[in-house]
């Protein structure tokens, strides 16, 4: 009889081990980047985006033509920008003001933000220090912390003073191995979270 409830206990205290091990094992990358491509994918469907894999040779995109980048990065360029384009170095480091309106969806619920209004201040960075940026906000729950990224800095590639892009920034999206999304959209680690930034415009001062 007693052996028997031996048996029982030892039986219940694996069953736990596993039900235990179970719950704390996170989806590896490449599950977690599928999720997010399904995402992505209704994103584009809902918006009646057009993906290309190549820049236009002209700089010229048709409406909803989005390219991906080699970073993962959709970027559709509404208006390039004057010609002057961001300078960092010795030279001088060009200050740079953005402001953007976006969205993503989070737990099922849908957040949207808008510093074109009256009441939000853009953000800022000097051009080749936004890793910085990102790594001084990581902790605190604030805009950059959900919206700025070090993607935002790398389409001004492309573009120049005044510009105004459209973008998907992927929470899978990399650039020289650190994450080109905000931290906010891989700091869960059982999901990846894309934005959508409908209205980025970028302002050198």
């Amino acid at each position: 009889m007693k052996k028997g409830f031996y048996v029982l206990v030892l039986v219940s205290c694996v069953t736990h081990l596993l039900s235990v091990v179970s719950c704390n094992k996170y989806p590896t990358y490449e599950e977690l980047k599928s999720d997010e491509l399904k995402v992505i994918k209704r994103i584009l469907d809902t918006k009646g985006i057009e993906v290309i894999t190549e820049y236009p040779a002209n700089g010229v995109f048709e409406e909803n033509q989005f390219v991906q980048l080699n970073s993962g990065i959709y970027l559709h360029v509404v208006d390039s920008g004057t010609g002057r384009r961001a300078q960092a170095g010795a030279s001088g480091t060009t200050e740079v003001l953005v402001r953007l309106k976006a969205e993503y969806t989070y737990a099922d619920s849908l957040y949207q933000y808008d510093t074109f209004q009256n009441g939000y201040d853009p953000f800022y960075f000097k051009y080749g220090s936004a890793l910085s940026v990102v790594s001084a906000n990581g902790t605190s729950y604030n805009q950059y912390y959900m919206l700025f990224s070090i993607g935002l800095e790398s389409i001004l590639s492309y573009v120049g003073d005044s510009a105004v892009v459209k973008l998907i920034i992927p929470g899978y999206s990399e650039i020289n191995n650190y994450p080109a999304g905000s931290t906010m959209q891989s700091s869960d680690r059982t999901k990846y979270v894309p934005i959508y930034y409908d209205k980025v415009r970028y302002t050198f001062y």
